[in-house]
């Protein structure tokens, strides 16, 4: 079966992070639906470097889809848009209580704040450097060390046998590939990821 993933865009999202996540993923087949949070949701948003990017779809044309992952591009305006969004937090929590891949990268992880993602499960998380000092160590998430550039994060409930909680953290603009390629060995196995980043020259 196809996986498919959901990557937010807004007005002011970074976007290395945002296209070049969606190329990679794309690259091993993976069905991505890159959908605008704007109220004119079929409209090109502008990012963060006056890059402007045309969604396949809006809020209201997801609504009721199933993913296999979703994730959270950067961009300080674009990921506090994203925070405040009351259908996204809905969107990220469904999906995680779900058992799906969430994901962000930059200052994507204060979506994951601001809408309670996970934060009973202990998680560990990444972040843009300057971002981190929004977060307190251990209250809800532990901060990964700064050298640590992809962090996948796994909570499971009741033991080895139960559901498995995902949350994938990433740092910047540069780490996007390998933020990338995680996505893929998690939906589609190492093998997928491998192939994907010899293409790349990674």
């Amino acid at each position: 079966m196809t996986k498919k993933a959901l990557v937010f865009i807004s007005n002011g999202s970074e976007e290395i992070e945002a296209v070049a996540t969606i190329d990679v993923l794309r690259r091993a087949e993976i069905d991505v639906d890159v959908v605008s949070i704007e109220a004119n949701g079929h409209d090109a948003v502008k990012c963060s470097r006056n890059v402007y990017v045309v969604p396949d779809k809006s809020l209201d044309d997801i609504k009721n889809n199933q993913y296999d992952c979703v994730v959270i591009p950067g961009g300080n305006e674009g990921s506090k848009a994203m925070a405040a969004n009351a259908q996204v937090g809905q969107i990220l929590t469904k999906h995680y209580q779900d058992g799906k891949v969430v994901a962000a990268i930059c200052a994507g992880p204060r979506a994951f704040l601001s809408h309670k993602i996970g934060i009973d499960h202990k998680h560990t998380i990444t972040c843009y450097p300057t971002v981190r000092k929004e977060f307190t160590d251990g209250e809800p998430y532990k901060l990964d060390a700064p050298d640590h550039l992809v962090c996948h994060s796994t909570y499971t409930e009741n033991g080895a046998e139960g559901k498995v909680y995902h949350l994938v953290t990433s740092q910047g603009p540069a780490t996007t590939m390998l933020f990338a390629l995680k996505l893929i060995e998690l939906l589609k196995g190492q093998d997928e990821a491998t192939k994907v980043k010899d293409g790349l020259l990674v």
